[in-house]
This record gives structure tokens, C-alpha cells and sequence, in this order.
């Protein structure tokens, strides 16, 4: 494996020459510290060793993995009050002790919500509860992508790296699909065109890895 210092370099390099800043580094890294990362990018399965982690952020950058867990826990803790709870709850006044369904939708609206899809998701019955629950959202989000014209949509909470074609916005724009391969350098090359065709549609439950694993669970 390739030390993440010089993945830092390439991408640093990358950045300065095209203007444009990749978030391969941050990915590489999630996949070093937990091995499953590569094949099924789950945050809920992001568990890595402190000590590894710790080792890996020094490959990255040596000054910051003395303060990387202090800066971990101040952050997560902002993004918790900014994302689970009501807007206009006061974040030092939340307590979850003793709280009931009534309370946690009040107090804490996103985060039960977030509880309940989690709970879905890695229940033996997540293929039937999708269309209630899952695509149902997403046919929202969808509609609002193409209500308001987004061409390229994106998540902004946690950017991935997943970049979204809309074809409902823009169906007169042309769009070409290539297999690449990286190089030494960590660049991408195309290899191959694909005949690929984009329909303004949902995917099929089947064709994500999160459906394939939670169909492979059933069998």
C-alpha cells in the first residue's frame, strides 16, 4: 500500500494545478483504517482501532494526530446539535434521559428519525420497507431536484465523492459514461466508453449495494 503522505502530495499537487480539490485522500484513508470500507462505504460500520486511526492521520499530517481526537469529539458533538436537534433547541439543555417517542420528537426530531431508518435499514425486512420509507424520500428529493433545475446534485452533509446527474433538469444535456483506471500518480485515466443512457428514474432497489447485502441477508 501506497503511504498516505504521498497520496497527500499527488492530491495537493492535483488541487493546485486543476483548481479543483479531490476528496480521494479522505476516502483512502476510511478505507485503510476498516477494510469493509472499500466494498460497502457504511459510517455505521466505521469502527477502526484508535491507535491505527491515530497512526494513519500522522501519515497525513504529523501535527495533527496529537489533537485529532479532542478536535473529533468538539466536532462531533457541533454537527449533533446542528443536525439531530430542533432549530431552536437550546443544545446545552438537552438531556436523553428518560425521554419517550412524544419528547424525542419535539426536542430531537432528525435524530429519531435518523434512529428509526438505521433500525430499518438493518432489519431482515429492509427490501419490503424501502418503498415505504426510503424511496418514498427519495421521490421528495428527486422532485425537488427537478422542481428547482439542480443538474449535478450532491450530499452536502458528508461530500463522498458521489455526483449525481439529473437528467430531468437539463434533458436536452449530453452526459458520457467511462470506465477509468488510476495511475502511479493517483489520477484518472478513461479506458473504455460505456453506451450508457440516463433516464430520469429511481435505481432499482437490486442494483445498490445496499440492496444487494440486504437481499444476500434474506437468502
Amino acid at each position: 500500500m501506497r503511504p498516505l503522505s504521498h497520496r497527500r502530495l499527488t492530491e495537493r499537487a492535483y488541487a493546485e494545478v486543476s483548481g479543483e480539490m479531490n476528496n480521494r485522500l479522505y476516502k483512502r484513508l476510511a478505507f485503510s483504517a476498516v477494510a469493509s470500507m472499500g466494498r460497502l462505504f457504511n459510517p455505521a460500520l466505521f469502527g477502526p482501532d484508535h491507535n491505527w486511526l491515530v497512526y494513519l492521520i500522522r501519515q497525513v499530517e504529523p501535527g495533527l494526530a496529537s489533537s485529532v481526537a479532542a478536535y473529533v469529539r468538539r466536532r462531533l458533538s457541533h454537527l449533533f446539535a446542528c443536525l439531530a436537534l430542533a432549530p431552536s433547541q437550546d443544545a446545552a439543555a438537552v438531556t436523553f434521559q428518560g425521554c419517550d417517542f412524544n419528547t424525542l420528537t419535539a426536542i430531537a426530531p432528525h435524530l429519531l428519525g435518523q434512529g428509526l431508518f438505521r433500525e430499518m435499514r438493518s432489519s431482515g425486512r429492509y427490501p419490503q420497507l424501502f418503498a415505504v420509507f426510503e424511496q418514498s424520500k427519495a421521490l421528495e428529493v428527486y422532485s425537488y431536484w427537478g422542481t428547482h433545475k439542480i443538474p449535478t446534485p450532491f450530499n452536502g452533509t458528508l461530500p463522498k465523492g458521489e455526483i449525481g446527474v439529473n437528467p430531468a433538469a437539463y434533458p436536452v444535456a449530453g452526459a458520457r459514461v467511462w470506465v477509468a483506471e488510476t495511475c502511479e500518480r493517483g489520477l484518472l485515466h478513461p479506458t473504455e466508453h460505456l453506451d450508457v443512457v440516463f433516464v430520469p428514474r429511481l435505481t432499482d432497489l437490486h442494483m445498490t449495494a445496499l440492496g444487494k447485502a440486504a437481499f444476500s441477508r434474506n437468502r
